[in-house]
């Protein structure tokens, strides 16, 4: 029998009003339900360190931040002669190898560096079980390092990755992060002044301090935007029906699950899931723990701080 939704009681909302859905939140709830569950809608405090030892994991936190800094200057044509001349290792080698291994053919009409965008996620009919708050819009974000385009309409995505690793083009294509940038960029580009971009036209590179001549390129269509449009649409009101911590259940307990997810899981005592962090020199990819570090939780992604794409 069909529920009469307006006799039912009113649930609070998940999330607060200004909460955008990004790469991070998306994989942090595909990769274990509970972390989205204590990250983003209770925001608790990090209790326990990512990975060890603390002081190498905290200081290539920084040195990745800087590096992104040092190309975000370049690319909009600061001198950076003297912020140059006297960097700390690995940051020399990581900046040289920009230098020397920045793609060549990328387009030069047009330059985005550090840009925020936002689209307005199209949800399908609440049902039954949906909390969604009526007429409430959900809106996607990426923050991009580099976009570039030419004036025939091709775009590229640059992400600059300071891992110790390039990891393999199966696993980046199967990341949140590569959907959601993909997707937004298509969505968002008839609001930026550039007009209707179609999928085929764009396509994201990931660049690496590891291996800078070794990029991994993703080409993109409009059969892959159709899906990522579903699949995205469809991870959100899987959040979206939960209201309780039992609707975000913990991700399977296996070793492998442990190894991969848990021991980098700053939450990991208290979901009884060991007490010692992982080693950074067993990570994939730095930017695993990047996603969901505290400061990267207190950035998603305020309504003062984003560039809205409204349609």
């Amino acid at each position: 029998m069909e529920l009469d939704r307006s006799t039912q009681p009113a649930r609070a909302a998940l999330l607060p009003d200004d909460f955008s859905f990004s790469q991070s939140s998306l994989q942090a709830f595909a990769d274990c339900a509970r972390r989205f569950w204590l990250a983003y809608v209770q925001r608790l405090p990090w209790p326990a360190i990512e990975a060890e030892p603390v002081q190498d994991h905290e200081l290539l936190m920084r040195l990745g931040a800087q590096f992104h800094l040092l190309v975000q200057r370049a690319e909009i044509g600061l001198d950076l002669g003297l912020l140059t001349r006297s960097l700390p290792a690995p940051l020399d080698a990581w900046f040289a190898a920009y230098q020397s291994y920045r793609p060549s053919d990328l387009p030069s009409g047009r330059i985005e560096v550090e840009r925020v965008l936002t689209v307005p996620l199209a949800l399908s009919a609440p049902t039954e079980g949906d909390i969604t708050a009526p007429g409430r819009v959900y809106r996607l974000a990426a923050k991009y390092d580099l976009i570039a385009a030419d004036e025939e309409g091709r775009v590229v995505i640059v992400d600059w990755k300071t891992g110790r690793r390039r990891p393999e083009p199966s696993t980046l294509r199967q990341r949140l992060q590569t959907l959601v940038y993909l997707y937004v960029l298509v969505e968002a580009a008839p609001a930026l002044g550039w007009g209707e971009i179609a999928p085929e036209q764009v396509e994201m590179r990931y660049w690496f301090t590891a291996a800078p001549n070794q990029p991994i390129i993703i080409r993109y269509d409009q059969a892959q935007h159709a899906e990522n449009g579903r699949k995205l649409k469809a991870l959100v009101q899987r959040i979206l029906a939960g209201s309780a911590i039992e609707d975000f259940p913990l991700a399977p307990d296996t070793e492998a699950n442990r190894a991969r997810l848990c021991r980098y899981c700053a939450y990991r005592s208290r979901c009884n899931r060991g007490v010692l962090p992982g080693h950074v020199d067993d990570l994939e990819e730095l930017e695993y723990i990047e996603e969901h570090s505290p400061d990267s939780i207190s950035l998603h992604f305020s309504l003062d701080d984003v560039a809205e794409i409204a349609f």
